[in-house]
């Protein structure tokens, strides 16, 4: 065992450790966290990795980044100012925390249970498949959901359940993004090559599959097809119980997918289950694996789960096991379920981001808020960064630039306003959002909405309030007022007349465009609208807002706004205090 900073890595269960706890993590980032830190204080080239990795096969040095990416997420560790991994550019990485080697077998302790929260009925779904493949039913089931959304950590836990009797074989594949088609059955292979340590199981899969796992003759063999790796999987199962577990299935190559038909589709009794993880967002109409599932289905020869958002008692009780305490700062579950909105990774991420940035601190040996949640912008917590932008550069111009007109309105947003961000026609804008919405899950259609005019817009809502935030600050600060302008130019043509109902949204939009003139009359329009309604308070703060745009003008002609403000600003709180009186 070694260990580095908090964390210890077990190369011998490949299990990894920090302060006592499990750390979950795939197989594939494993290896590499585990050949990085066998050769630290050294460069290890991208080309070493892939050929220690993945010996004979062809690799994009992609994949390696993804895998560093996810590393850096569980570590913590910051690519600016490294603490483990340091990116040396275009040749490689080097591990440069110090690592030291621990003899003392027993010191990890026995592996504890690991945290889930808010998933019992799927936990208990899979352990009733797994008892019926366990009686010689076989079982497909796939685990459906979006990025974050705790699939990869429901799979560790059902393992480590279906694990511990010590009377289950389980072996764990995953799909590589941009790898499907490289290296047909590539996590099927991955997967069996785990049972290698069984000396029957070796046996046999030598002898059903001798050109992955047989010795070669001179003369080659020939290539394994989807029959004999179907009866190698259930010549393993006479004996004892299989659990196959493939992850990250929409990656997957055609074969393995063919494979994994097969398999469900055969008849004798087998005592195998098959667990496959897939993203819906990953998969459009044209998708195999979709076609697969669906057909599957049909048959009633699979069954799917998905995992949606967690509930705000889960992650009450996520927080609670987490910062081992019987009780939270006052709103803090739901400030945590509201900015994370269920998904497991970014709740995960918000408390990590709370703690680092000290606004969640323990005195006394209880949690405190170190400022009132109301005060707290939270922004993209730090862990969420890279894997929001895989996701965001693995779109084409074309919709990103969709994406990024749409941000500009907020987390709903209607198509015109889009149209308007990027200057061009509203039914163009309209069929593009609609073919987006069906080819990723970024987006969603939220109703429509009819406008002054008599005609009908379509609203979307991204499906997290983080993607919007990424896209809208990763556009250049010219190109962004430029679309804010525009946005408030089209609702001021569009409610002409009626400008006082919607001046509080178009004074945003100016200031965001840093059109503070603009801005300042029309929050006086929104102030007015607040008085004659009788909310002074309102109104009052409405002309505060104003006072201080009010430093961004010339001298001159802020010598003419500024009294006008300060005069009816005097008004409303005399109004406002004889209210109250």
């Amino acid at each position: 065992m070694k260990q580095f900073g908090c964390f210890r890595i077990d190369t011998q269960n490949e299990l990894l450790w920090c302060d006592g706890k499990q750390v979950p993590l795939a197989p594939k980032p494993f290896a590499v966290l585990r050949y990085l830190v066998e050769n630290s204080q050294r460069l290890v080239t991208h080309d070493e990795l892939l050929d220690a990795l993945w010996p004979e096969t062809y690799v994009q040095p992609q994949v390696l980044r993804t895998y560093i990416l996810e590393l850096r997420k569980v570590l913590g560790d910051d690519p600016d100012e490294p603490q483990y991994i340091l990116t040396v550019p275009k040749r490689g990485y080097r591990f440069v925390c110090k690592v030291d080697e621990i003899h003392d077998a027993a010191v990890a302790g026995p592996e504890p249970e690991l945290c889930i929260v808010g998933r019992q009925t799927e936990i208990a779904k899979l352990e009733g498949d797994l008892e019926r493949a366990i009686r010689g039913q076989r079982q497909l089931v796939f685990l459906s959901g979006d990025a974050g959304t705790g699939k990869t950590a429901l799979v560790d836990a059902f393992c480590q359940r279906a694990g511990g009797s010590g009377k289950l074989r389980i072996a764990r594949g995953q799909a590589v993004e941009g790898f499907g088609g490289k290296e047909a059955f590539y996590p099927v292979r991955e997967a069996l090559g785990q049972l290698l340590a069984f000396e029957k199981t070796s046996q046999l899969l030598a002898r059903w599959l001798p050109s992955w796992f047989g010795k070669k003759t001179e003369a080659g063999v020939k290539l394994t097809t989807v029959g004999e790796l179907c009866e190698a999987v259930e010549a393993i199962t006479h004996d004892e119980p299989l659990l196959l577990v493939f992850e990250d299935l929409h990656w997957a190559d055609t074969s393995t997918l063919d494979f994994i038909s097969a398999l469900a589709r055969r008849r004798a009794n087998a005592k195998l289950m098959v667990l496959a993880s897939c993203r819906p967002g990953e998969m459009d109409g044209q998708h195999p694996l979709k076609g697969l599932k669906e057909d599957l289905s049909t048959h009633r020869l699979c069954c799917v789960i998905p995992l949606g958002p967690l509930h705000r008692d889960a992650v009450a009780d996520y927080l609670t096991r987490q910062l081992e305490s019987p009780t939270l700062p006052a709103g803090l579950s739901s400030f945590v379920h509201q900015h994370s909105e269920g998904n497991p990774l970014f709740m995960a991420a918000t408390l990590e981001h709370l703690q680092n940035q000290r606004f969640l601190v323990k005195k006394e040996g209880a949690w405190q808020l170190s400022v009132p949640l109301a005060e707290i912008e939270l922004g993209i917590p730090h862990g969420l960064l890279g894997m929001i932008d895989l996701q965001l550069e693995r779109l084409s111009e074309a919709d990103r630039r969709l994406l990024e007109a749409g941000s500009i309105v907020g987390s709903i947003f209607p198509a015109w306003a889009a149209a308007a961000a990027l200057k061009t026609g509203v039914p163009d804008v309209e069929d593009e959002y609609a073919a987006l919405a069906r080819r990723t899950r970024l987006i969603n259609p939220a109703g429509q909405d009819e406008l002054p005019d008599g005609t009908r817009s379509t609203f979307y809502v991204f499906a997290h309030g983080l993607f919007r935030e990424a896209l809208y600050s990763r556009q250049p600060a010219a190109r962004r007022a430029e679309r804010h302008r525009r946005v408030a130019e089209r609702l001021k043509i569009m409610f002409a007349g009626t400008e006082a109902s919607i001046a509080s949204e178009l004074a945003r939009h100016y200031e965001a465009a840093g059109c503070w003139k603009e801005a300042i009359e029309e929050l006086q329009l929104a102030a007015e609208t607040a008085a004659n309604r009788e909310a002074e308070h309102a109104a009052c703060e409405l002309l505060k807002r104003a006072l201080s745009f009010s430093a961004n003008l010339k001298a001159e002609d802020r010598r003419y706004i500024e009294p006008i403000l300060t005069e009816k600003l005097k008004k409303y709180a005399e109004w406002a205090s004889m209210e109250i009186a």
